[in-house]
């Protein structure tokens, strides 16, 4: 809309304001009115940026960036950009626009890190699906020794020679970081799976980003046992937190296997820490 439009506008508001119109036609007028002070205040930052020019834009950007004021150097590199795009490859601007991108990533991490510490100092005690006991001795009295456990059991199923897809009930029993045991309840029953002679499983392991691991672990009595190396790995897909997934088979009856998952995994931290007392 031309200059002259708006002040032939202006003249009839200012006519039919006089003269008394309907509130339906005097609020449409303040509407337009409205409309065209934007308009008229767009036209002059537009004229602005043309009569200013590359040089001037170009000298806030430094401003803003030297100050720290990183959201209006990038609002004037937009305009630099939408008047001016020849300036957008000039290596000061480059520079300019690439240090900006690198301290708002910086930002974001650091506020990223900042929430994640809020949140871990507000669930410092929350251990999640785990629980720190003590093993009891004789008399059924804690000893010192501590361990880590899931307070209800894990649900999975297990398939052999007779049966396919059945219960099964898992408990985890974690002393260390590189000493853990896996208890296996066929049927969801009572009893361990035993060995009365040594029994080897190979084990599959699956962290939450996807990550796997293949392990072994050696049955000598009610439970499945786990070298430094092999428990290190699952104690760090424990860190992780998140859901993770176990496939177990007996090495000399491979039509014995077991699965599971551990549907959610997080604050094992916060167990760790409070066995560890770290």
């Amino acid at each position: 809309m031309n200059a002259v439009k708006i002040i032939e506008f202006f003249i009839v508001a200012l006519f039919l304001s006089s003269c008394g119109v309907p509130k339906t036609d005097y609020e449409k007028l303040q509407h337009e009115n409205e409309a065209l002070k934007s308009e008229i205040q767009t036209l002059r930052n537009d004229l602005d940026e043309y009569i200013n020019g590359a040089a001037r834009t170009s000298a806030l950007i430094k401003k803003a960036f030297e100050e720290s004021n990183f959201t209006d150097a990038k609002e004037k590199l937009a305009l630099l950009e939408k008047y001016h795009p020849e300036e957008m490859e000039k290596p000061e601007i480059i520079r300019i626009s690439r240090q900006i991108d690198a301290k708002e990533k910086e930002e974001a991490l650091r506020k990223e890190a900042e929430e994640k510490e809020r949140i871990r100092l507000e669930n410092l005690n929350n251990t999640g699906i785990w629980q720190v006991t003590h093993y009891v001795d004789n008399f059924g009295e804690p000893t010192k020794d501590g361990y880590i456990r899931n307070t209800n059991l894990i649900s999975g199923t297990f398939s052999n020679t007779a049966t396919q897809n059945s219960p099964l009930d898992v408990r985890f029993l974690i002393n260390s970081s590189s000493d853990i045991d896996i208890m296996l309840f066929e049927y969801a029953g009572n009893n361990p799976v035993k060995a009365y002679s040594k029994e080897t499983y190979s084990v599959q392991i699956q962290d939450k980003d996807g990550k796997r691991n293949s392990l072994s672990a050696t049955n000598y009595s009610d439970r499945l046992s786990f070298g430094e190396s092999a428990s290190r790995i699952i104690h760090n897909a424990l860190m992780k937190g998140g859901s993770l997934k176990f496939r177990i088979i007996e090495d000399d009856t491979p039509t014995t296997q077991y699965q599971f998952d551990i549907v959610n995994a997080d604050w094992y931290e916060n167990a760790y820490r409070i066995l560890t007392g770290k």
